[in-house]
Parts: structure tokens; sequence; C-alpha cells
């Protein structure tokens, strides 16, 4: 009896290794598609989806070919994303990961992360926090007059656009400081000074969270920050109070 389930374990035993043994060795099918498929490398391009903007997005849409490059991620780059997907054996999400940059190629990959940079990625109902690094300083009516709010912070911080719109001053004013007007969409202005370099001109169209230039002290030595004023009529009318919007857009940041 004892010889008898003993060799009954070692044939279990036998068959147990040979159905590991053919699990585990792939077909000749799946070797060679194996071996085609590039395999994934890190790279810190963005994961992008239906709905997201900016630059990154850009890139996207010019290695996609696409008539359009938009830089908004709607339903005409979702088709074409998916599209690759599926050419590539990829689950076709539509969504842009690390697999979907590999297919496009690292030099994409590295482009879509070097212009990744240039938006900002604190927003809120379409308005960005301008500031990634930074500490509140005087507000609204602080003592002198001070008709906007102060973000301090390190020099070459880099500033973004709150809302997208047109800019209607860039350069110097009076007091030495490096300034802008950006009057958006909504009939409003908002000021940003004290800039170290300013990377838009009189004319430019910026986007909602782009990267406009960044964080000094031109005009008030010693003290880098961002100033913002938010004039609603422009300056034919008085300052409103940035420091809740501001608060608001930024609370992730603080």
């Amino acid at each position: 009896m004892t010889t008898t389930i003993r060799r009954l374990a070692a044939l279990g035993a036998a068959a147990a290794l040979a159905a590991a043994s053919a699990i585990a060795m792939p077909t000749a099918a799946q070797a060679a598609k194996a071996k085609d498929k590039p395999a994934a490398y890190a790279v810190a391009a963005p994961v992008l989806k239906t709905g997201d903007r900016g630059e990154a997005v850009k890139v996207l849409q010019r290695a996609l070919e696409l008539d359009k490059t938009s830089g908004y991620f709607g339903p005409v780059t979702r088709i074409a994303v998916k599209k690759l997907q599926k050419a590539n054996d990829l689950g076709a999400t539509g969504v842009v990961g690390v697999e979907t940059w590999t297919v496009l190629g690292k030099a994409i990959a590295q482009e879509a992360a070097k212009a990744d940079s240039s938006f900002g990625d604190v927003q809120v109902n379409g308005r960005f926090c301008p500031a990634v690094a930074f500490s509140y300083g005087d507000g609204m009516g602080a003592g002198r007059g001070h008709m906007g709010l102060d973000m301090l912070g390190k020099r070459g911080e880099p500033i973004y656009a709150i809302d997208a719109g047109t800019v209607t001053r860039s350069g110097y004013q009076s007091n030495g400081a490096m300034i802008l007007d950006i009057d958006d969409k909504k009939g409003s202005m908002w000021f940003y000074g004290h800039f170290s370099k300013i990377l838009v001109g009189k004319g430019d169209k910026v986007q909602a969270g782009q990267l406009i230039g960044y964080m000094g002290d031109t005009g008030s030595p010693g003290a880098v920050h961002l100033h913002i004023e938010l004039r609603p009529n422009g300056w034919g009318g008085s300052a409103r109070d940035a420091e809740p919007i501001i608060r608001e857009l930024c609370a992730d940041v603080k």
C-alpha cells in the first residue's frame, strides 16, 4: 500500500511539473510578438486624457499627424489615440500613458514632458494658480494704498496666467518693474508685476495656465515677489480684492 501511494504521489508531482512547464513556456508566435513590441521605458511625459489642454497636447497632436493642433484633447484626438493603441496591441482606452508614449517614441515623449512644464497644474474651474511655491504677503489696502496681493517666492519661480486672454501691456513701468496686463475673455484685466523675465508680448493670446514669465524683484530690489491685481473694468475702474480668488485657486499649493 505504501509503495502504491508513493508511486501515485510521484506521478502527480511529475504531472504538475509538466503542466507548470507548459504554462511557463510561450509559443513561438507569442515570443515573436513579445520581441516586436517595444518595452515601455520610464518617462516623465504627462498622462493625457479627454478635456486636457496645453502644449503637451499639441505635441501629441503633431505626432498623430492631426490636421489641427489646437492644444485641446477633444474627440478627434481621442479617436486618433485609440486607433494608434489598437494598431499596437495596447488597451484602446484613449488615455495617453507610458505605453502610448513608448509607441510614439522617446523623443516625442521627452518633448511632451518639456512642453508640459510650460503650463500650471493647479486649477479650479478653468482658472490657474499663478505660482507654485510662495507665501502670502501684503494684501489689498495694506497701509500704503496697496491695490493687489503679493505672493512672496524665489527668483526664477514660474508664473502662470490665471485666465486666458490677450496681453495689452508688456514691459517696464515707471518704477522699473517688469509688468504684464492681460485682459481676460470675461472683460476683466489681471495685472502681474515684478517679473525677472517676461515670455509674452503685447498682442499675444495666452491660455489659462500658460507660463508667462518668472518671479523677480524688478521695481522692488531685494523683495522677490509677484504682485497681482484684478481690475474688472481695466485701468478705467477700481481694483477688486484678488485674494479670495487666489486663495481658492492655490488651495492645493498652500
